[in-house]
């Protein structure tokens, strides 16, 4: 019979596992692999914890290397790359965590003109991540009174 080896598993059992005691010598043997780890699970979320994307599965043998990665998600930066996130298969479920953050928006220019188009000052820059609100302000300009507001003076990075 094959004897239990831990972190190994029954590859092949011969042919003469079982059979009769004859007059010459006789070999059985059992020819072992490594066994299959536990899976290492890695996930993808914010800085709450909440899932951005589904959680993707790695799976091998005991003691055998994995590399997890990061998703491209839209919208999103990876934060935080975990420790974990090279390492070896176990007997014990892993999780790899990736932290991600909102990625960077596109610049919002504020502009100060009179209403021929002219620039009246240096234009300002506004940054910010994806999806937060941003508020700009009009400048006192001396000589000049505001005429018009527009109407994205308010909005939301994009």
């Amino acid at each position: 019979t094959a004897k239990n080896i831990a972190g190994w598993a029954v590859k092949t059992t011969p042919s003469n596992a079982t059979g009769v005691f004859t007059n010459t010598n006789q070999t059985v043997t059992y020819v072992y692999e490594k066994a299959d780890a536990a899976p290492v699970t890695v996930k993808y979320t914010d800085e709450q914890g909440n899932e951005l994307a589904t959680p993707d599965t790695l799976n091998g043998k005991l003691d055998a290397p994995y590399q997890a990665t990061a998703k491209n998600i839209a919208g999103w930066a990876v934060k935080t790359t975990p420790s974990n996130a090279t390492g070896v298969f176990t007997n014990t479920n892993q999780t790899v965590t990736y932290v991600y953050e909102k990625a960077d928006a596109a610049p919002v220019t504020v502009k100060y003109t009179d209403d021929k188009g002219n620039e009246l000052a240096t234009p300002d820059t506004l940054n910010g991540k994806l999806d937060a609100p941003y508020q700009a302000t009009a400048k006192n300009l001396s000589g000049w009174k505001l005429k018009t507001m527009p109407s994205n003076a308010k909005g939301v990075f994009t």
